[in-house]
């Protein structure tokens, strides 16, 4: 296939002849492909020494040095059959042999001012050179200082060398009528890394930015990777058209990946006999460490298909303490069709954009005490089985803009680095989980950048620069917007209640919903990518507090019996009272519920067992409840059964 050089080797290519020193930024670490060289079509992965020693092959450069950091030493090769004569300090030496064999281990203090003296000496000795060209590679330019502490000794004379050099620098001999540079190339992820001496506003330095691998590079590393897999299964002799098809679907599997992850799924796939058909898999495999995919098993569709029965409490959960959302019905179903439509592998067919996105995400506007909690908990299980619980995340503690570090780690020479981040960490443990991210409206504004390429790419870097797949998340998103506005004195004042109309709730939820991400933060595009996941929860409504009392006495009753060996039982006229208090209270939700049974029945039932201590096997009636200003008083008929 033919691939196009990429625009930052044309780049370099020119620079060679500009500029004497070149710093290389962005994707540094990856593998682009170039062609072979040998007269075939095919393509073949080089790393950026590789392709520094290409380019400066045709410009006819005579070697090449490198320094060796793990090693500390310098490692030369000639790019032409008579190099000519090379500065004595570029031979391949150990600089442990300058110190005459001793290890760094065995070497006096001043060790690493010699490795630095040495370096000076090697950067002359290059920028100086007479004859055919040559140059000198730093691939970790970063590592030869810290950029939050000013360099010292001889370290600090080295990055005064390299600004001095640059601007002293000449041409080298030759005849062509312009010649390139003796040139010193750097290597850094990112400028910010690199030490605060480093000389980066130097007009003899050029900074070339290596960006992400385009689409074309992407599809050649594809090609290559089915290539490979197909030499190790014996197909090679496939129809060409066979193998394109494959490279395109290894391509969309490995959406947003680097060249060198692309090669690495097809490593991958030879390791583990995955045929080329099934790459995805492959590609399963490295993002998250699991090769099936969980979405197209029988046994979820099945659970997605009943989901709307077991999410409002209707069955399909035999638990002791069954999870259900009352009185939730839109809710409910709007969640369930989000999920059939990740089981059917449609999120975002719409879109040509990433086909890696989380499985499902669901914005949820709530009143408060309606069952979001429960929803969540209920989709956790739904999904991934009955044990299965949401990762919790209260927004509220997120509030300022250093808790971003909480989510993804502290960057690297900062407390906590090693620790890694809430969030990223909870996501490597369980690549396959239910995501909780509670009243996210109080979150600091910069952390929705990170909820922006989690939506958009299914994918984060955390502090240690590790990349987190999201690809089987699901994310859930709650909020509390419209449900108040600013009162006398500042003070919040609700401008809902159950009384309101279900249309009417949903439409100042959703409003506020869009306020908030186009003035509030500033975040439309954050809103687009939400798409049609917005779903209004509703209030709770008089018909539901039967259903609500009737599962959290249930508990009660458990518990009673669990704990004690004691049968509870709740009269009508017992009953009617907590019915008439919990309809007073619907502005507060099934809370509310439970707050009425706390107050009116476990705090005055929790005396009675104190005092009367029940044997294993009573049976407690409870006949009345008579509430008054401070306290709650039972009448309860204590009986052996």
């Amino acid at each position: 296939m033919s691939v196009e050089l990429p625009a930052w080797i044309r780049e370099l290519d020119l620079t060679l002849v500009t500029h004497p020193q070149v710093l290389m930024v962005g994707n540094v670490r990856d593998q682009y492909l170039l062609p072979a060289g040998d007269g075939s079509p095919h393509t073949v992965p080089l790393k950026l020494v590789d392709v520094i020693d290409r380019v400066c092959r045709t410009r006819g450069y005579a070697a090449l040095t490198m320094f060796d950091l793990v090693h500390d030493r310098l490692e030369s090769w000639p790019l032409r059959e008579e190099p000519g004569q090379l500065p004595e300090s570029l031979s391949a030496m150990a600089l442990d042999d300058a110190l005459s064999g001793r290890s760094r281990e065995d070497a006096d203090a001043d060790y690493e001012g010699l490795i630095q003296r040495r370096l000076r000496r090697v950067l002359r000795d290059v920028v100086e050179h007479r004859g055919a060209p040559i140059g000198l590679v730093f691939p970790y330019a970063h590592r030869l200082g810290s950029p939050r502490a000013e360099l010292t000794g001889e370290a600090k004379l080295v990055m005064g060398a390299v600004e001095v050099l640059g601007h002293v620098a000449r041409q080298a001999a030759g005849p062509a009528p312009v010649m390139p540079f003796n040139t010193v190339f750097w290597a850094a992820d990112r400028e910010e890394q690199l030490p605060t001496e480093f000389p980066l506003a130097s007009t003899s330095l050029r900074v070339i930015s290596i960006p992400p691998a385009p689409a074309d590079q992407r599809l050649a590393a594809a090609t290559h990777a089915v290539r490979q897999v197909l030499r190790a299964s014996g197909g090679l002799d496939q129809p060409g058209e066979d193998l394109v098809r494959h490279a395109k679907n290894l391509l969309a599997a490995t959406h947003g990946m680097t060249n060198s992850e692309v090669l690495t799924v097809g490593r991958i796939a030879i390791d583990r006999k995955i045929p080329v058909a099934r790459l995805d898999e492959a590609a399963r495999l490295y993002r998250v460490g699991v090769r099936d995919n969980p979405w197209a098993s029988a046994d979820i569709r099945e659970r997605i298909i009943a989901g709307e029965r077991m999410l409002s409490g209707q069955g399909g959960d035999t638990d002791s303490d069954p999870i259900g959302v009352l009185g939730q019905e839109r809710a409910v179903r709007k969640a369930v069709e989000i999920f059939m439509r990740s089981a059917a592998g449609l999120t975002g067919a719409q879109s040509s954009s990433s086909p890696n996105r989380p499985r499902g995400v669901m914005f949820i506007a709530v009143p408060t005490g309606v069952g979001k909690t429960e929803l969540a908990k209920g989709v956790a299980r739904m999904l991934f089985g009955r044990d299965a619980e949401p990762v919790r995340f209260d927004m509220s503690e997120f509030g300022q803009e250093h808790a971003r570090e909480r989510l993804i780690g502290a960057p690297p020479g900062f407390v906590g680095f090693d620790a890694g981040g809430e969030l990223t960490n909870a996501v490597r443990a369980n690549p396959m989980c239910v995501l909780l991210f509670d009243e996210i409206e109080k979150a600091h504004p910069r952390l929705f950048d990170f909820f922006l390429q989690i939506l958009e790419d299914g994918r984060l870097t955390d502090g240690r620069g590790s990349t987190v797949y999201f690809t089987e998340c699901v994310l859930i998103f709650t909020s509390n917007l419209g449900m108040s506005e600013p009162g006398p004195g500042g003070r919040p004042m609700s401008t809902l209640s159950h009384k309101t109309a279900p249309d009417d709730v949903r439409r100042v939820l959703e409003e506020a919903f869009r306020q908030f991400f186009d003035n509030q933060i500033g975040r439309p595009e954050l809103r687009n990518r939400l798409g049609d996941s917005f779903i209004a929860m509703d209030f709770i409504q008089p018909e539901v507090v039967p259903a609500l009392l009737d599962k959290a006495l249930g508990s009660v009753a458990r518990r009673a019996q669990n704990v004690h060996e004691l049968t509870l039982k709740v009269d009508e006229p017992a009953y009617k009272v907590l019915h008439d208090r919990a309809v007073e209270n619907l502005d507060h939700g099934g809370r509310g519920v439970n707050n009425v049974v706390e107050t009116l029945l476990i705090n005055p039932l929790s005396r009675h067992v104190l005092i009367h201590r029940p044997e294993p096997g009573h049976v407690w009636t409870v006949r009345r409840i008579v509430p008054g200003d401070t306290d709650c008083e039972l009448e309860v008929d204590r009986c052996s059964e």
